[in-house]
């Protein structure tokens, strides 16, 4: 008998309403995806493009190259509508 986890490696992804595991790519890009929405707008600009003044602080576009960051993004906006949608349909008041 193989030994069994101590928690649940699943989770329900937003994105999809599907069971996923937490240890898949899948699963870490919905996460990244939740913190950017979380951050401030200014705190986003910095994540994605770097710092102005300070060049040492690079963003994803600079790390990761365009493509990943517009990916990133697009899984950031989805994010945020399907959260929207879920609020409307409840009736919460779009503050």
């Amino acid at each position: 008998m193989s030994p069994q986890p101590y928690r649940d490696t699943t989770a329900v992804s937003e994105l999809t309403g599907e069971p996923v595991s937490t240890w898949s790519e899948e699963w870490r890009h919905e996460c990244e995806a939740r913190a950017v929405l979380a951050m401030a707008p200014a705190d986003r600009e910095v994540f994605f493009n770097g710092h102005q003044e300070d060049k040492s602080q690079r963003g994803i576009v600079a790390v990761r190259g365009q493509a990943a960051a517009d990916e990133l993004w697009q899984t950031v906006r989805r994010l945020h509508e399907i959260r929207a949608a879920k609020k409307q349909s409840m009736g919460v008041p779009n503050l």
